[in-house]
């Protein structure tokens, strides 16, 4: 399966495809380039760990601001579930009648 990112990656990708052979790796280059016009000559330079990491935590901090209300809505409602499991706990359990008397 070919995924070329570059004419540069697509050539390399025909050459072992077409076993060293370099007329056969032109032939399949050239036909399957005519039809990729916007295809980069070069790879793009990829980020830094640290841009990449910094990039998602920015993501992740517009999203936060975003859904805000929500975010709000969901601590309430598991707030709400542990008072009220809190308060249950709360009320002494009262003894069961003997069943045989």
């Amino acid at each position: 399966m070919i995924k070329p990112t570059s004419k540069a990656s697509l050539k390399q990708q025909c050459l072992y495809m077409a076993n060293l052979n370099v007329d056969k790796a032109e032939r399949m280059y050239d036909f399957l380039v005519k039809d990729m016009n916007d295809l980069p000559d070069i790879e793009p330079a990829s980020k830094p760990f640290i841009q990449n990491i910094g990039d998602q935590a920015n993501g992740v901090f517009a999203w936060m601001r975003e859904n805000q209300d929500m975010l709000s809505q969901a601590a309430d409602f598991i707030k709400g579930i542990f008072s009220k499991r809190g308060s249950a706990q709360q009320i002494p359990p009262t003894p069961l009648p003997p069943i045989n008397e």
